[in-house]
């Protein structure tokens, strides 16, 4: 009997063993902190900020090969302000990321769990000069489409110069499968020098209320020189609702703003969001990169009737001191027009003013 045992403890042994020989797991992380200078409604501010690229995190993310050109993969990846060392991210764990999938050379890759939503991944990886952007001066177009989806089935593969995405994040209600639910796909072209695409999306409230967006985009590159432009269209209906942050209501953790009520009191008219980025990057030396970008929304129906606009400029000067660590200087300049100075509902609130200034200087580090 204890021969049987020995025997089988070391066939487990040795069949874990192989398992492991064909696995990794890769700790990582990036810190992007800023001294930061800010004008705000009652007066102006300085102190420790978010730095202006990136958001601060650290994560694991493994694969295993499984045979035949098949791979388990994983990542989980956690926000956290170094300021103050407390979670981002609704105060979850693996706020960032928190998905298990598999990966096909042939088939592509299917991922379940909390991933970036469609629309976000689509822009901001794509055609955004900054991959997204960190602080609100210059990352606000996601609160027209949403960065991180709860509860999400996505797939995604390549067919020649073609990348398709297609993602259904399930709303979790109960009673009902499209409460709170957001299906979105796109479509990338890519080609010498740079790449083009289009993507949409719907969401849906715990009342059926729903948002729609669409995406296109386009960059281009010549030598250090590099263009972005995509735009965004966001139509919310009147009474499109979002639960509370960290709570497991439709639409929670999803950075979406809602649609209920205006300056002016309860909303009655559908809003419709028009955005467009433009910008630009120039890398002269392997020390010094340069990027800038304008981003302008008009909103209809901000309230009933009523119309308003956003713009945004910054300037980024960056000096890489190697590898993994870079310091940058950062400034930027929003102004709101019409009935945007006061909407509770917009993309960008500056507490009732109509501009603000900012100024950044940030250290940035990965590993």
């Amino acid at each position: 009997m204890n021969i049987k045992s020995f025997a089988c403890g070391a066939a487990l042994a040795l069949t874990c063993g192989g398992a492991w020989a064909q696995s990794s797991v890769t700790l990582y992380g990036l810190i992007d902190e800023s001294i930061r200078f800010q004008s705000n409604p009652g007066g102006n501010s300085l102190g420790l900020n978010e730095g202006a690229i990136n958001g601060t995190r650290w994560g694991l993310k493994g694969s295993e090969d499984l045979g035949g050109g098949l791979k388990a993969i994983f990542q989980l990846e956690s926000g956290f302000n170094v300021g103050t060392g407390k979670f981002d991210q609704q105060g979850q764990l693996f706020g960032r990321f928190a998905w298990v999938g598999l990966q096909s050379d042939t088939w592509g890759a299917l991922k379940l769990g909390r991933q970036y939503g469609g629309i976000y991944s689509f822009y901001a990886f794509n055609f955004d000069p900054l991959g997204g952007g960190n602080i609100n001066a210059t990352d606000w177009s996601l609160f027209l489409t949403g960065i991180r989806f709860d509860n999400t089935a996505q797939y995604e593969n390549r067919f020649g110069p073609v990348s398709l995405q297609a993602q259904r994040s399930f709303g979790g209600q109960p009673g009902s499968n499209s409460a709170g639910s957001t299906t979105s796909a796109s479509l990338i072209y890519n080609f010498t020098g740079g790449k083009a695409g289009i993507a949409g999306a719907q969401s849906k409230d715990g009342a059926g209320h729903k948002l729609l967006v669409g995406s296109a985009g386009g960059t281009y590159a010549w030598g250090p020189v590099g263009l972005y432009l995509y735009t965004i269209d966001a139509r919310r209906d009147a009474g499109f609702s979002v639960a509370a942050s960290g709570t497991t209501g439709p639409l929670a953790n999803t950075n979406i703003i809602s649609n209920v009520t205006t300056a002016a009191g309860p909303q009655t008219s559908a809003r419709n969001d028009l955005f467009v980025r433009v910008g630009t990057s120039w890398q002269p030396t392997t020390q010094w990169r340069f990027i800038a970008s304008y981003a302008y929304d008009h909103a209809n129906n901000v309230s009933p009737g009523k119309t308003g606009s956003i713009q945004t400029v910054y300037g980024i000067a960056d000096y890489i001191l190697s590898k993994r660590t870079d310091v940058y200087l950062e400034v930027d300049h929003s102004h709101l027009s019409g009935a945007s100075v006061k909407d509770p509902n917009g993309p960008l609130a500056l507490g009732g003013e109509a501009n603000q200034f900012g100024a950044s200087l940030s250290l940035r580090t990965l590993f």
